[in-house]
């Protein structure tokens, strides 16, 4: 596949992913991880315009396939691992007329709600499909523009694909990224942010986004520990300040603050090397192990009911906070997937009243038209800065990649 002739190379990247079925995590956190794969794709159409609104859901009672059609003639195909009842596909008609760009909010609006950790397969296969039908239109519309890879970890069944264009008159390379699961069982991300392995690296270097400051565009969230002080969403700007991009970090702070956008922002998020993911592993699992030994000596109904309800909880929500990377890969890029010295992300977080209400967030056309706002914005400080951006890039990148793809491949 071949990207059309450029008058020079991209300056910076920005790069957005769906994690399908990454909604809950330990401590009460839960958030759309599909933002960020918004965010890209409205982007990519602002040079390559198509129509992503769904024509066509389709389930399969016999195959447990899920089908997704848009108008724009992309087509996305995903298995629930358990099937699919005919009361589930005949939920899925209300899809019809929806952007499967916001992928979550559509399988909200159909299924009420989703659980990853293969708790409810039918939604998160359903928001597989809607990914991947939004990335066929695109390929289907612009053959020769996109660069395009799929998943090649095993039991995945997500893709990549890209694009080079203009952002405020400074060349960009675009990535959008689906991390999902065969079966509708995620979230599994171990190739989010910018990590560049496999057929994700490939698609990286055809854009040169190998060596490129980058924007990491992330979720939408509700995170206790910040989330009750504030009375309005803001948007959450994070880097570590001893392996990021501060570079790229202070452009996104600025971007903001000239977006008139209230926001946090901290240099200390994303500590690498201190083995937290194998740490919360180990303590997830001890708490299932705890579970499991008072209800092997108990004998009352409704004490095992309470217990079983217990571990419900635990896998359906806490579960997710392990599950979505490797431990070994979360040393190197942390929860974002952020390649050192690379990037700095760029993610929403919602308030108390909001999470009362809703439960889950969900992310809208409207809050992708804000995140672009601010991206454009730190785009021009960034570009005015690249020079500077590279050299602590330079100076900080450090990733195995044969390492780091043994571990994948296993």
């Amino acid at each position: 596949m071949k990207i059309p002739p450029l008058e020079q190379d991209s300056l910076f990247a920005v790069s957005g992913h769906a994690g399908v079925g990454h909604v809950h995590s330990h401590q009460g956190f839960v958030q759309d991880d599909s933002a960020g794969f918004a965010v890209a794709l409205e982007l990519l159409k602002t040079s390559y315009p198509v129509n992503t609104t769904i024509e066509v859901a389709l389930g399969n009672i016999e195959t447990g396939e899920i089908r997704v059609r848009t108008n724009g003639g992309g087509v996305g195909v995903a298995k629930a691992r358990r099937g699919v009842t005919p009361w589930e596909a005949e939920l899925l008609a209300r899809a019809v007329g929806l952007d499967c760009v916001y992928s979550q909010a559509v399988a909200f609006k159909v299924f009420g709600r989703i659980y990853g950790q293969g708790v409810l397969e039918v939604p998160v296969a359903f928001q597989a499909a809607c990914c991947l039908a939004a990335m066929d239109t695109f390929r289907k519309a612009y053959p020769n523009h996109m660069v395009y890879g799929m998943e090649d970890i095993p039991g995945h069944i997500g893709a990549y694909m890209g694009a080079r264009l203009n952002i405020e008159g400074f060349q960009a390379s675009v990535l959008a990224v689906v991390n999902a699961n065969d079966g509708g069982i995620g979230p599994d991300e171990d190739l989010e942010g910018n990590i560049m392995l496999g057929e994700k690296g490939r698609v990286m270097r055809k854009l040169g986004m190998d060596r490129l400051p980058t924007i990491i565009v992330e979720s939408k969230a509700y995170v206790p520990a910040i989330c009750k002080e504030i009375v309005d969403n803001h948007f959450l700007i994070r880097a570590n300040g001893d392996v990021d991009n501060t570079i790229v970090y202070d452009a996104l702070c600025a971007g903001a603050k000239v977006a008139q956008q209230p926001f946090l922002s901290f240099d200390t998020a994303y500590p690498r090397g201190r083995g937290e993911m194998t740490a919360a592993t180990q303590t997830l699992a001890q708490r299932i192990v705890e579970i499991g030994n008072k209800l092997a000596s108990e004998t009352r109904a409704t004490h095992k009911v309470e217990l079983i309800a217990e571990l419900a909880v635990v896998v359906s929500q806490d579960a997710g906070g392990v599950t979505y990377m490797s431990s070994e890969m979360h040393d190197v890029v942390a929860g974002g997937g952020l390649m050192p010295g690379t990037a700095a992300v760029l993610s929403m977080i919602v308030t108390e009243n909001y999470i009362r209400k809703w439960k889950i967030p969900f992310f809208t056309c409207e809050d992708a038209e804000t995140y672009i706002r601010i991206i454009k914005l730190a785009s021009t400080i960034l570009a005015s800065k690249v020079n500077s951006a590279r050299e602590l890039l330079a100076e900080r990148f450090e990733f195995d990649v044969l390492t780091l793809n043994s571990y994948l491949q296993r």
